[in-house]
């Protein structure tokens, strides 16, 4: 009896193990997580091919895609007003140096943007990839899109979603430097260390770049631009935004937002208090 138990606690054991790695090089397998709320896929034994080669665009990028014909304005003039793009817009030199082409993994991004958009979301994707730092294979992988309508969340972007994912899911808040010796670390990873990259359908905002900085994830790689996004009929621009973080503050009224420095007598209370105990540091 003992035996028999013993052998199909073995069996669910590996059964379990059997979600989280997949010895099948060829495909990725679909991983619903126990907390319910997000999809990752597991992906062992395959090797991650980095970030796209540099290519010489000439400065703008043409579509190979024929030009948009789908609408479903109920207004029939909104469909000329809102002509389709058929290249990337560079302003500047903004973009010069950084061009490359692209991969499985900018495509994944903007597929999860294209199909946000059919299921009532926002135009916006990001796939973050965990890499193994030893054998440069990809462990796993997340796909996510802009979650701020379904969440009604004004946070809630495509990169910023992916990061809370991520790091809930693994446990850890420090992306690029994953460590297999981490007592919060809740999925297993083959070596011992490993480090995430993120893939972005469109050049993150200010708050999203900044939520992969403090990440602490390396690369980035998206594909739209913040001027592809500011385009009419889109109207996410946050070009106002690059321009205000420039600013100093007390020229910022003019945007419609306020801001004072108050001087209280507890204000550094806090810092004071963390350089005097023992913390974890993020």
């Amino acid at each position: 009896m003992k035996q028999w138990i013993s052998t199909i606690s073995l069996g669910a054991v590996i059964a379990i193990a059997s979600i989280y790695w997949v010895v099948d090089e060829s495909q990725s397998q679909t991983v619903v997580s126990p907390n319910q709320k997000s999809v990752k896929y597991v992906n062992s034994g395959t090797d991650y091919e980095g970030v796209p080669q540099s290519v010489e665009l000439s400065y703008i990028f043409t579509s190979t895609r024929p030009p948009c014909t789908e609408c479903s304005h109920s207004d029939s003039g909104l469909h000329h007003k809102y002509q389709c793009q058929q290249h990337n817009i560079k302003r500047g030199n903004k973009y010069r140096g950084i061009e490359v082409g692209e991969n499985r993994w900018i495509k994944m991004a903007c597929e999860e943007a294209h199909q946000s958009v059919k299921e009532g979301g926002g135009p916006f994707g990001a796939v973050v990839v965990q890499i193994d730092d030893a054998s440069n294979q990809v462990i796993r992988f997340w796909r996510c899109r802009n979650q701020v309508t379904k969440n009604i969340d004004p946070t809630a972007h495509a990169e910023v979603s992916a990061i809370r994912t991520v790091a809930s899911e693994l446990g850890v808040f420090d992306l690029g430097n994953i460590r297999r010796d981490d007592p919060r670390l809740k999925l297993a990873q083959p070596d011992e260390t490993s480090h995430c990259e993120i893939y972005s359908s469109c050049e993150p905002c200010p708050m999203c770049y900044a939520a992969i900085r403090w990440a602490r994830i390396d690369t980035i790689v998206f594909s739209a631009t913040r001027f592809d996004a500011a385009e009419p009929g889109v109207d996410f621009s946050d070009l106002d935004l690059y321009q205000e973080l420039a600013t100093p503050y007390q020229d910022r009224v003019s945007n419609g937002l306020r801001v004072y420095q108050a001087t209280t007598t507890n204000s550094l209370d806090a810092f004071n208090l963390w350089k005097n105990i023992d913390k974890v540091m993020y």
